[in-house]
């Protein structure tokens, strides 16, 4: 069954098949400021809900499964429950703030389904990494729309580093593997916690997602991962595949923003029974420790 009309979505009101879930973090008290042009994955923050820590046997991959399901990840979003196979859920709203006295300049916030995570790879090595596949993707089983991204669990080594072109394998979405990431993507030295390692304003630097082969419009799954030098500290990141379904602005503090998917585009996004949804957020100028983001996220199904 699917909502296909404005009656739809008030006869679900009317039914009591929505939900209300408020979602809150903080940018982390140690690890900040955070910089312009870098995005910082928030899964990883303290708040509501509870921070992330993608545990696992390094880089084997882990299934990311969220409320009703059961849960397997524990920072994922209440969305109302298991409404399939008699219901399809869909987010309506969103609506976003800040509130801190050193304000964030302007940020963007990017809703995605985390559906799967490679844990410990080794940001000290620039040897061929080979990730272990005992698990598929959930939920956007073909792969189509899935994007990838590199977030650090520690600060980062000094030394300069890129992805290595040739010794980064993926499947793509059509199944078709031995795909690699076009031209050069350079990582940010030092990069903080919860930072995407690849994000920022300098010479190939992308983000919030890797690149994909011209063909090529979503992942599957990661085969191997290389980078061309160690980058001089001993810690780990994390390869992440989620799906983006949504994204909004913050204007400046205290004020906030709001974006209607009845009306806008993408209009009324599907939410699976099982989704980690979460924030990924743009740093749209220094943003200080301990300020807080916030957001309100309303549901329906029919």
């Amino acid at each position: 069954m699917a909502i296909t009309s404005i009656d739809g979505i008030v006869a679900a009101a009317a039914a009591g098949r929505q939900y209300k879930t408020t979602w809150t973090k903080q940018v982390h008290p140690t690890y900040a400021p955070y910089t312009a042009g870098r995005w910082y994955d928030t899964s990883q923050l303290f708040g509501l809900p509870t921070a992330e820590t993608f545990a696992g046997t390094a880089l084997t991959a882990v299934q990311c499964v969220g409320p009703g399901t059961p849960s397997v990840c524990p920072g994922c979003m209440q969305t109302g429950g298991t409404v399939e196979p008699t219901y399809n859920k869909y987010l309506a709203s969103i609506e976003a703030n800040s509130y801190a006295a050193s304000n964030i300049a302007f940020g963007w916030l990017m809703l995605v389904d985390l559906l799967m995570y490679y844990p410990g790879i080794n940001m000290n090595s620039n040897l061929m990494q080979v990730l272990v596949n005992n698990v598929s993707l959930p939920r956007y089983t073909d792969g189509h729309g899935v994007q990838m991204y590199l977030v650090a669990n520690g600060t980062t080594g000094a030394t300069a580093s890129n992805i290595h072109p040739y010794g980064f394998d993926y499947t793509s979405n059509l199944g078709t593997g031995g795909r690699v990431i076009p031209g050069t993507v350079a990582l940010s030295a030092s990069s903080l916690p919860a930072q995407i390692v690849h994000s920022g304003v300098a010479v190939s630097n992308v983000g919030p997602f890797l690149p994909l082969e011209a063909s090529d419009d979503g992942v599957q799954s990661v085969q191997t991962f290389q980078l061309t030098a160690a980058t001089g500290t001993s810690v780990t990141a994390t390869l992440v595949l989620c799906r983006p379904i949504a994204q909004i602005p913050i204007a400046t503090y205290l004020v906030p923003s709001g974006r209607d998917f009845i009306f806008s585009m993408p209009s009324f996004p599907r939410i699976y029974d099982g989704a980690y949804l979460n924030f990924l957020f743009l740093a749209g100028g220094a943003t200080a420790a301990s300020n807080d983001l916030y957001a309100v996220l309303d549901f329906v199904w029919g």
